[in-house]
């Protein structure tokens, strides 16, 4: 099963366009517990962040805060992917009232959020403070919303396969380019007839934890049809969210199942499904097509239930109007 990612409610009172971007770190009053911040110009609260990427993070600080303005800092910076206009980019935001230590929202318990890299969707302030950040970084802002001190810490993931590249040498299988946001392009080898069984290489290995049977993933994925190597569908399209499935519950595309469990979150994985681990005995136009799909996987975490909102549809839809996948909505 899969669906769209859903877009989560904003923080109460916080809007895109509420974001303001300090000048330095250095003049905030807000530590990081990867390093030593210099000496703030005058005394502030101060609010310390820990624990590693991928986790939940920690806040410590001394309750009731007051945060008479709104000020940002950059615990670490990312080593991933660069964010960059119109590409996809996933946040985890953990976010508390300073004033008690009590929790506001937490996505590390559920799907991060998933927001188009755009100043007109994002606002500008909001864009500025992600601006020229890499996935991978952790931000911290501090600031009081509706009379509500909020401490807010923001991981950023990438929105495409991040890692190392795997060369593949086989001829016989489809040859994968990437653009410049890393969408890929396929080119199905000539006069080599498609595989009988389900074939997955992995063209990029990520660093993450490996993918598990149960899992929620949130992937890219292109597929293309083996005969003529037209695109049947893309996650990469603008408009389009990237897609959520429950791992070892791919269905109709048996083949995902194959081919993403034990890869780890950050990989390109290259999966070649003939029409039984496709969309054979399906009512799709592509039932009796072997399918190629790149798939990018961008997170992994156990739910006790996918929080996704249910649109009836199948996963890595084949294109036709009844089981072609709906984009979540544009943030605003």
């Amino acid at each position: 099963m899969t669906t769209p990612v859903r877009r989560r409610q904003a923080l109460p009172g916080l809007r895109a366009a509420a974001f303001v971007v300090a000048a330095l770190a250095a003049t905030l009053g807000l530590a990081a517990c990867t390093g030593e911040p210099e000496a703030p110009e005058t005394p502030a609260p101060v609010v310390a962040v820990s624990g590693d990427f991928g986790g939940v993070p920690t806040l410590t600080y001394t309750p009731p805060l007051t945060f008479p303005d709104r000020r940002s800092a950059v615990v670490w910076e990312g080593d991933g992917p660069e964010l960059t206009d119109g590409s996809t980019v996933l946040l985890d935001l953990l976010a508390q009232d300073a004033s008690d230590g009590s929790s506001v929202m937490n996505t590390h318990d559920s799907l991060p959020e998933v927001y188009t890299f755009d100043e007109t969707l994002l606002g500008p302030s909001l864009y500025d403070l992600l601006d020229g950040q890499r996935a991978g970084a952790r931000l911290l802002l501090t600031e009081t919303s509706n009379g509500t001190p909020l401490a807010l810490v923001v991981d950023v993931l990438a929105g495409r396969a991040s890692g190392e590249a795997v060369a593949n040498d086989d001829s016989s299988l489809p040859t994968v380019t990437l653009g410049a946001d890393g969408a890929p392009s396929v080119r199905i080898p000539k006069d080599v007839k498609p595989p009988t069984s389900v074939v997955a290489r992995t063209l990029v290995r990520g660093e993450r934890d490996q993918v598990t049977a149960g899992q929620t993933a949130i992937v890219q994925y292109t597929a293309v049809a083996w005969s003529t190597g037209e695109v049947i569908d893309t996650t990469w399209s603008r408009g389009r969210a990237p897609f959520v499935t429950l791992v070892g519950d791919s269905k109709p595309v048996a083949a995902w199942n194959l081919g993403l469990i034990e890869q780890r979150v950050g990989s390109q994985v290259l999966i070649v499904a003939p029409p039984s681990a496709a969309y054979g005995g399906t009512d799709s136009p592509w039932a009796d097509e072997t399918v190629v799909y790149v798939v990018d996987i961008l997170h992994a975490s156990t739910l006790v239930a996918p929080d996704v909102e249910p649109d009836g549809s199948d996963e890595a839809t084949d294109g036709s109007d009844d089981g072609t996948e709906k984009p979540a909505k544009e943030n605003s």
